[in-house]
């Protein structure tokens, strides 16, 4: 049994786990972008691809042309566009530097020249659904050949890491690494650790902040505690406290975030 397994999720002050609450705004929309080393794309080899890899055929709307493929999969809406012009004001490049997996993230970000911006909108209630569709749409921009990296979830990802992790939906797994990008520095009270990507699920980012002990066990506790909530879909409320057993309990503050503006869930380490 894995550590997310493990997880045992304790309510206190009378509230119930994993209460119905109203999703929030931002749920359910999914947009990023394919960094290009020119203003080209190949978007027949895309279609290809997306069949090839998926299953998924890529059956035009009207609104397509050369630069843009516009397909409907089921009750969701996929749109790719190709921008000749790299992400304005050096956005990529400053969110590239939050990569410590990559140390030429940034180096590569600033050299792009052009981008595919993809994104998966549409009628679907099933969130997961439409963010398995969008990991699924990156990956196979991954494939073109002037692909640099993907900036999605607060980072740019490496175009190989970035498939490797789609795989998991092959196996029946959530994509946990191409949704959520773990953050990780260290400041005077020790190592910060950080979601960015919970929000699209109608969740909360969370933090850990001030840990000691190694940044990788510090990004494994995270990572697990956010695969329960996304697996089990439930929401965690300030005051509550949850943990690997009856013994071991962390307390949950929901505050003004530190490593991110708007109010994050702060987990006791």
């Amino acid at each position: 049994m894995g550590l997310f397994d493990r997880f045992k999720k304790k309510a206190d002050a009378g509230k119930v786990a994993g209460a119905a609450e109203p999703a929030k705004k931002g749920a359910g929309g999914f947009v990023g972008f394919a960094l290009l080393s020119d203003g080209n794309w190949d978007k027949e080899q895309f279609i290809r691809d997306l069949k090839e890899d998926w299953g998924i055929s890529a059956k035009e709307d009207g609104d397509s042309d050369g630069n843009t493929l516009v397909f409907s999969e089921g009750a969701m809406m996929a749109t790719l566009a190709l921008m000749p012009a790299p992400v304005p004001g050096g956005e990529a490049e400053q969110n590239a530097a939050s990569n410590y997996m990559w140390p030429q993230a940034v180096e590569t970000a600033k050299s792009h020249q052009a981008h595919l911006l993809v994104a998966v909108l549409g009628m679907e209630s099933d969130v997961f659904k439409k963010g398995e569709l969008y990991v699924k749409l990156l990956s196979c921009c991954c494939k073109q050949k002037n692909a640099l990296g993907i900036y999605t979830s607060g980072t740019v990802f490496e175009p190989g890491f970035y498939m490797a992790g789609a795989e998991m939906i092959k196996k029946g797994e959530m994509p946990l690494l191409n949704w959520i990008w773990f953050g990780l520095y260290r400041n005077e009270g020790g190592i910060c650790c950080y979601t960015y990507g919970m929000e699209q699920f109608g969740k909360d980012e969370m933090e850990v902040l001030n840990a000691g002990g190694q940044p990788s066990d510090v990004r494994n506790f995270l990572l697990d505690l956010v695969s329960y909530v996304l697996d089990s879909d439930v929401i965690l409320h300030d005051g509550e406290t949850i943990g690997f057993s009856a013994e071991d309990k962390h307390t949950i503050t929901r505050s003004e975030g530190v490593s991110m503006p708007g109010m994050t869930l702060k987990i006791s380490y």
